[in-house]
């Protein structure tokens, strides 16, 4: 294990959208629980869970995972990951989303040497590329769009880039945001010190906050991920992803 990177899974309970949706069952055990046990494969470094709900934080204790109290009034994912980080003396701060049961450790690792190697990026995320059609125009699918050095140009609900009828790019792909973030300490301490950008307020992705303030973003090409739980139907839709 490296001391240094510490991955951070924020677990807020109260998702707008699905409430308590990290304690969701999922083939036997709770989405956070899948998601734990992915970041602690990885050997990075210490994982800790980050949540304001003592349901949260009891359900970690009883697996063995290091979790942690967050004030209930962090306003996104990175601020709860920022909270957690402090007193740390770790180089990278990975933000791993609390509701990617399918996160892969290989899928961290190749995200993280993308961003070691890439001195001018501040951050590092991966994607992969989108294979049903139906997650196109999905707006909880997160789509992003990359230039020839694999940097993030935009990130978006909508499908980017819109493929012209008349383009001569007929099988151009389009690309999947892979939840999460590796941060460099000094680039998540100017981050949350960043105030919400319209085009984060516009289409309620953080990421682009980083990408309006001049931040670059390395994204590293992954397999396909299975679904993200985003909504109570993508229980199902991940139960069925199992099944296959």
């Amino acid at each position: 294990m490296s001391e240094d990177c510490l991955i951070i899974i924020p677990a807020r309970y109260g998702s707008q959208r699905f409430p308590g949706k990290v304690l969701a069952p999922l083939a036997g055990k709770p989405v956070i629980q899948w998601c734990w046990e992915a970041a602690v494969k990885t050997g990075l470094g210490a994982v800790v869970i980050a949540t304001e709900h003592e349901k949260v934080l009891k359900f970690a204790l009883s697996i063995g995972a290091r979790a942690v109290m967050t004030s209930p009034r962090c306003q996104s994912g990175t601020d709860r990951v920022h909270e957690a980080a402090r007193g740390s003396g770790a180089k990278f701060i990975i933000n791993m989303q609390g509701d990617e049961p399918f996160m892969k450790a290989s899928t961290l690792l190749k995200a993280f040497k993308k961003l070691k190697a890439s001195p001018d990026c501040a951050i590092g995320t991966a994607c992969s590329r989108i294979k049903d059609k139906r997650d196109i125009m999905n707006p909880n699918c997160v789509k992003v769009a990359l230039n020839s050095a694999g940097r993030a140009v935009y990130f978006s609900r909508c499908p980017i880039p819109f493929h012209h009828r008349l383009s001569d790019l007929k099988d151009y792909p389009y690309f999947k945001h892979c939840g999460f973030y590796i941060y460099h300490r000094e680039a998540l301490q100017r981050f949350v010190k960043l105030k919400p950008s319209p085009l984060e307020r516009l289409e309620r992705l953080e990421q682009l906050r980083a990408l309006e303030n001049g931040m670059k973003i390395a994204v590293a090409e992954v397999p396909e991920l299975g679904p993200a739980i985003d909504v109570p139907a993508d229980i199902r839709t991940a139960a069925e992803f199992l099944n296959k």
